[in-house]
């Protein structure tokens, strides 16, 4: 009995990480890659391959967990693993979206700062591939660049490949500024002032946003921890509840159902955060 409850538990977790390794639907995935050269749509696919692979590695874990909990418990020490497995694996999910959110914005930031300061140094007369350069002194976001310009490559590809990187999709609308200065021999510095006040823009935006989610993202945090805070007060009131529920089969019926929605809930409410970031 215990390795069969360990089989079902094993395939409700991989339903559970199939459904959250998907970062994005296709369709939106394919809304991206519209205006993206082949270039930039190749370096895009690296993230997903690597979050591809974490899900696979979370899967591994979560199933050797249930599994090894299953032989040492039987089915108490199954549902016990799985329960663990459930509650871990969403902390680390959150963890990691949030070091992923804060390096993207990090990146978006540098990302402004680079094409305002290269905007300055063309407006004052220099020009523009040796302000590349220089700029790319002090933006690293712009040494591989810098690094095609120095050997007389296409800067605008060079832009492009970078672009697909988590935070740097503005390098994408500084490719195309450059690549429409050096086709038609227009000057450049309009152009880039242009990408440098869009992306400060976007910038303002997002700090904006960002501080409206903060509400909705703590509530969710909030609602997952009171059934802490339930379990709590039935040890004030003179019960047992952690013993009833890992004691008999409706007890851990409630326990994994209240963590799969509290999971549930709190992934949810951060899906729904991270859509209303991007689209902001």
């Amino acid at each position: 009995m215990s390795a069969g409850l360990a089989a079902v538990l094993t395939v409700v977790l991989a339903a559970l990480t199939a459904a959250l390794a998907v970062p994005r639907s296709a369709a939106a995935r394919s809304r991206a890659r519209l205006g993206r050269s082949p270039t930039t749509t190749t370096a895009s696919t690296g993230p997903l391959r690597r979050r591809r692979g974490a899900a696979v590695l979370a899967l591994a874990s979560g199933s050797a967990v249930v599994v090894a909990s299953a032989a040492v418990g039987g089915v108490r020490g199954a549902v016990l693993g799985t329960a663990v497995t459930i509650a871990g694996g969403t902390v680390v999910r959150i963890v990691v979206l949030h070091a992923r959110d804060r390096a993207a914005r990090r990146a978006q930031t540098e990302v402004a700062r680079a094409c305002g300061v290269l905007a300055s140094y063309v407006r004052v007369g220099q020009v523009p591939a040796d302000a590349l350069v220089l700029v790319a002194a002090d933006c690293p976001v712009l040494a591989e660049a810098a690094a095609v310009q120095r050997i007389g490559g296409d800067v605008p590809d060079a832009l492009r490949a970078h672009a697909g990187r988590p935070g740097h999709g503005g390098l994408l609308d500084l490719a195309r500024a450059w690549q429409v200065s050096s086709s038609t021999g227009a000057p450049m510095a309009p152009a880039l002032e242009e990408v440098a006040s869009g992306l400060a823009s976007d910038e303002s935006l997002r700090s904006v946003v960002s501080a409206e989610l903060a509400a909705p993202r703590s509530t969710g945090k909030v609602m997952a921890v009171l059934p802490l805070v339930g379990i709590a007060l039935g040890y004030l009131l003179g019960g047992r509840p952690l013993e009833w529920l890992v004691a008999a089969p409706v007890g851990w019926a409630c326990l994994l159902v209240g963590l799969l929605l509290a999971a549930g809930g709190v992934l949810w409410i951060e899906r729904l955060a991270r859509a209303a970031a991007a689209g902001g």
